[in-house]
């Protein structure tokens, strides 16, 4: 009986392996039944209490999951997982086989959840997924498939919850299952794929554009490793076009439009008729079609846009999951043509269109609000151009339907209040029921309040709401409307500056309200005469009309008016008062615009009697110094916020000018009026700049404004800040004074970005630096300064290094250690405290020049130091190199600090900026993605020292000949500077070949390896990338340089003999090497290292 058994169980099984075979060679469905039916009855054979049965089960259901697979038949799915589940009972934790268990259990229980949604499926595979994950060690064949199955799932969760979370770990996930396939590893490319997704997805959660460029990197690192042929190729190319097409929606580059259209097609090209992918590539290619012809307006794009969409959805039959998207895609590109051509026809194709996507997305579907948009923005339209009610109604209808789908906190909200407010403007327009007006005047106040300063849709809020005030003045004359509407134009226009696609029509709205609001404020002004008690009010109206009327249409005579009227009301309201204090505000505005727009520095000269050769020479004084000093200044004694225009009609009507008038007109020596001219002048404009630690409550520019004067705000820690740093600067004598909180409009992103590039420069010209140091008490031990938090913040380090004199102050306003000290940077205790704090050289702290020299230990003073905003710890050291580079907010401190690096490079040739450990930026090896790679350089003590330079050229002479010391000339001489052009980095250096690179150990993820490179002495490299091992000297794909330093040899002016010897003297000595990995064309990657690599030529006469 035993024996019987026994040969059935060897005949089922060699059946079995036989059918297996011929399943994974093509078999169809038929073999995989019979597989599973021979299976079946193996399991049979091996009852429960058999140590073979989990064996059994987990065959069983493998066949079952790959029928699963195939046919879809959830019975299937849910037969493997009891299977599974039974096997993985019957592996208790140690059993070898424990692992393969539940990892198969993981990927069904997730694939259930793929296929009814269930979160306790899913949040049982990410327990069994962790589980196989936590049995696999480091060098298990199988952890990458772990650490991918559990990643998948992670963002599987991250898709349902939306936790951030979940999305980081499926990244950390997926780059520790890319780190075990280096380069050369047969799954390196979905390696990279899986992880580009992710960070793809993060992009698209989060809007952080470093996610989006790396994911570019990865994708297209991916694609190189997809040659014309490979299976994955098409999927490269469209998630890499995709890329581009979400950086283009970014940042608007045409260029990367265009290379996602162009990717696009390659991926169509290689998927003919009946590939599974075709629709999708097809689809994919429609979007940047469209988003072409939405840039350019060409129609051609238009079209091929609609034939792309027309066979995607010819691909996407009835029944099809896709088939809505298809439709909709089509009716949308439809929409548009109707737009362009005014087609009826395309009209009603696309509410066909949409109608067919509408029915394909019933309650609960996540696109139908979507549909119920396009839908009604359509019927709206026929409404428009045919006048039929009907349509209007039904638009309105479908609206409302869209706006229940969005209560109250959706994110887009305000877009489906605006849609259904325009249907009931409509209606009002229609039939003239003040009910309607006032229904669309709440809703468009209601989407108004969603869309802040910033917000996409906040132009058209306002535009919308303002039609909707004129409407209802039109209708009842009230005033207050028809002020409002303007207002609301007006801050529409402010949001569309010169260039924007909307400001002509935003010029145009507020233009037609004003003349007519404009008429109405002079009626009311006659019936409002002198003594009346709502004559300033008039006036006021009548002058903020014409304001606006001269910001629009830039007439010199509306502004003119418009301060006449702000100068009659002002003169009707008590001195001091709110009211005379609001107009006064607005009238030193309007007075300072009319200045720069209608008089310059010689109109006011013109009045003061000069002769015409002294007049310019005081024009050209006050042009000079004014350009050199911030735009805006506080006036000490007053706390009011003056523009230039404002200092110099000041300047003109102080006592100082009068004297210097009085001087003039009485001398005859040139150079005496040259001299008075410019030291009067220049010290009248001098000012004092505060540096400090923005805290919680800082006053902004329209904080000062709107309260008239700095000393006028109410009172928090910063106001006292701002007021004493007044007080202290007129101390010290000076009427001007600036601070970066309130003397900026950072609402102004044009005004911001020229401030951060001339910072520099006011620190520089500024009289007096006078540094708060909140956190440093009034009686500080000595050497307490390097505490403070003032010298961990980024811009700090210029606001230290620009200015010739500085003052020190702690929280109680007291000078540091009470020092009596005019100047603490010639103050001998407190520069050796500053050089303590820094590691700044005394000679830079008091003597410091901006630029290039060097660069390293320029980018070392700001290790360790911190910003609010990521990117500044690049933009606060443009000034301290003299750099004036683009201010980018939103491009990523990696991306503003390797502008900053390429550009210095590019400049200065300087290549010690290379020398760095850390993390490398993922957009270029050689340049690190913090700027606290930049650490200490070791100590390096050359070899031979002990040997004078004569010694040297001795003992060389003897090894190498004068012919070979001068090809040594000729070499070095001709080779290049380092230049940074099109992102590539061309270096001079010295090259030796890699042969044998050994792991000596790995600890908490670094490897050292022991490196032979030829020509060099044997060197340990710490790093965290896996590198190709060998012990035996062969060719390796590594190659360390020397990057060589001209500056070293002065070529020109040495003998070209000696100047070789020279160069091998310098050779001799150790240097600081990089390691760099071979990639195709010529390129290298720099390999990323955790400690610096110091070299030795071992034989530099060989070299």
């Amino acid at each position: 009986m035993l024996n019987v058994r026994a040969d059935t169980v060897t005949g089922l099984q060699r059946r079995a392996t036989d059918l297996s075979r011929a399943y994974q060679r093509g078999g169809g469905i038929t073999t995989l039944n019979e597989a599973i039916s021979v299976h079946r009855q193996l399991l049979e054979l091996y009852p429960v209490g058999n140590p073979d049965r989990s064996w059994a089960l987990g065959n069983l259901a493998n066949f079952i999951q790959s029928r699963y697979k195939a046919q879809r038949t959830l019975g299937d799915l849910e037969e493997a997982i009891s299977l599974y589940r039974q096997a993985s009972h019957l592996c208790p934790i140690g059993d070898p086989n424990r692992s393969a268990s539940l990892n198969n259990l993981a990927i069904c229980m997730h694939s259930r959840y793929q296929s009814r949604g269930a979160l306790a499926d899913l949040e049982e595979a990410i327990s069994l997924n962790q589980q196989v994950l936590d049995l696999s060690s480091v060098d298990d064949p199988d952890r990458v498939s772990s650490l991918n199955n559990l990643a998948n799932c992670m963002q599987s969760r991250h898709k349902s919850q939306g936790v951030l979370g979940d999305l980081d770990e499926a990244i950390s996930l997926y780059q520790q299952a890319l780190d075990l396939h280096p380069i050369g590893h047969p799954k390196r490319s979905s390696s990279l794929s899986n992880l580009a997704k992710c960070r793809k997805s993060r992009y698209d959660s989060q809007g952080a554009l470093g996610d989006l460029e790396i994911a570019i990197s990865l994708y297209k690192q991916a694609l190189d490793l997809c040659p014309v042929g490979h299976p994955n190729r098409p999927s490269s190319l469209t998630s890499l076009a995709n890329c581009m097409q979400s950086r283009y929606q970014s940042n608007g580059a045409l260029v990367d439009l265009d290379e996602a259209i162009s990717l696009h097609q390659q991926a169509l090209k290689i998927c003919p008729a009946g590939h599974p992918s075709r629709s999708m590539f097809l689809s994919n290619l429609a979007s940047c079609m469209k988003s072409r012809y939405k840039s350019q307006g060409a129609l051609g794009d238009l079209e091929e846009a609609i034939s792309f969409n027309q066979q995607a959805l010819d691909l996407h039959p009835a029944g099809h999951p896709h088939r809505s998207t298809s439709i909709n895609n089509l009716a949308n590109c439809m929409q548009s043509r109707y737009k362009s051509q005014g087609a009826l026809g395309d009209l009603e194709e696309a509410i066909s269109l949409y109608q067919l996507a509408l029915d394909l997305r019933p309650v609960g579907h996540p696109d139908r609000s979507a549909s119920l948009c396009n839908l009604a923005s359509c019927i709206q339209s026929r409404y428009d151009l045919q006048g039929a009610l009907g349509d209007l109604e039904e638009a309105m209808f479908l609206h409302q339907q869209a706006l229940d789908l969005h209560p109250v906190g959706h994110s887009n909200r305000s877009t489906y209040l605006n849609n259904f407010g325009s249907c009931m403007q409509s209606r009002y327009k229609s039939q003239g029921e003040l009910e309607d007006l006032e229904k669309a005047i709440s809703l468009h106040q209601q989407a108004l309040e969603l869309c802040p300063v910033g917000h996409e849709n906040r132009v058209s809020s306002l535009t919308n709401l303002a039609n909707c005030m004129q409407s209802r003045f039109k209708s009842q004359g009230t005033l207050g409307d028809m002020d409002m509407a303007i207002s609301l134009h007006q801050q529409a226009l402010d949001l569309c500056p010169i260039g924007h696609p909307h400001r002509s029509s935003s010029l145009n709205n507020l233009a037609s309200y004003l003349d007519e609001a404009i008429s109405l404020h002079n009626k009311a002004l006659v019936l409002r005469p002198v003594g009346h008690p709502h004559r300033p009010s008039s006036l006021n109206n009548l002058a903020m009309c014409m304001q606006s009327r001269y910001e629009s249409q830039a007439i010199l005579g509306d502004l003119e008016e418009g301060i006449s009227l702000l100068q009659q009301s002002l003169s009707l309201c008590a001195p001091g008062s709110m009211k005379w204090t609001s107009i006064a505000r607005v009238l030193s505005l309007s007075l300072g615009d009319q200045f720069s727009k209608t008089y310059q520095i010689s109109d006011i000269l013109q009045a003061l009697s000069l002769q015409q050769d002294t007049s310019q020479l005081i024009r050209n004084a006050m042009q000079d110094i004014l350009h050199d000093i911030p735009p805006r200044l506080l006036q000490t004694s007053t706390g009011i916020l003056f523009t230039q225009a404002q200092m110099t009609i000041h300047f003109c009507e102080s006592t100082q000018c009068q004297t210097l008038v009085k001087f003039l007109q009485q001398s005859n020596d040139w150079n005496a009026n040259v001299n008075h001219i410019q030291e009067t002048i220049s010290t009248y404009f001098q000012y004092s700049t505060l540096s400090h630690r923005w805290g919680s409550s800082e006053p902004s520019l329209q904080d000062v404004l709107c309260s008239g004067s700095a000393h006028n705000i109410a009172v928090t820690k910063g106001v006292v800040k701002l007021q004493r740093f007044c007080q202290t600067a007129a101390h010290h004598g000076y009427s001007w004074a600036w601070s970066d909180t309130c003397c900026i409009d950072k609402t102004n992103s044009v005004e911001l970005q020229k401030a951060i590039g001339s910072m520099f420069l006011w620190y520089q010209k500024s009289a007096l630096t006078i540094v708060y140091l909140a956190d440093i008490s009034s009686s500080p031990f000595p050497g307490t300064l390097s505490g403070s938090e003032w010298f961990k913040r980024g811009w700090t380090l210029q606001e230290l290094l620009a200015p010739c004199t500085i003052l020190f102050y702690t929280q109680d306003w007291i000078p540091y250690m009470n020092s009596t000290a005019e100047n603490h940077k010639q103050d001998t205790h407190v520069l050796n405290e500053l050089e303590n704090a820094t590691g700044i050289p005394p000679k830079h702290l008091s003597n410091f020049h901006s630029g290039m020299d060097n660069a390293r230990s320029r980018l070392q003073w700001a290790v360790g130091r911190h910003t609010t905003v990521p990117e500044d710890i690049a933009y606060s050291l443009f000034g301290i190199f003299n750099l004036h580079l683009p201010v980018l907010y939103g491009e990523g401190k990696e991306k503003s600090l390797l502008r900053l690096l390429q550009e210095i490079l590019s400049q200065s040739r300087d290549i010690s900026i290379l020398h760095w450990v850390g993390e490398q930026s993922s957009r270029h090896s050689c340049f690190p993605a913090n700027i606290s790679s930049y650490q200490p350089l070791p100590h390096v003590q050359p070899d031979i020292t002990s040997l004078s330079i004569e010694q040297s050229m001795s003992r060389l002479q003897q090894l190498v000949s004068s012919d070979d010391a001068y090809k040594v000339y000729n070499r070095f001489t001709n080779l290049p500077c380092a230049k940074f052009t099109d992102y590539m980095l061309t270096l001079p250096c010295i090259v030796h070949d890699v042969q044998v690179v050994k792991l000596r150990q790995t600890y908490m993820n670094c490897h050292t390896y022991d490196v032979q490179a030829v020509g060099l002495r044997p060197v340990q490299i710490i790093t965290t990338e896996r590198l190709l091992e060998s012990i035996m000297p062969i060719k390796l794909p590594y190659v360390l340089i020397h990057p060589w330093d001209r500056s070293l040899v002065n070529y020109l002016e040495e003998d070209g003999i000696m100047a070789g010897y020279k160069t091998l003297i310098e050779l001799e000595k150790p240097f600081m090497a990089l390691m760099l990995l071979q990639l195709p064309e010529g390129e290298y990657r720099r390999i990323c290292a955790s400690h610096f690599i110091v070299a030795h030529a071992d034989d530099p006469a060989s070299i």
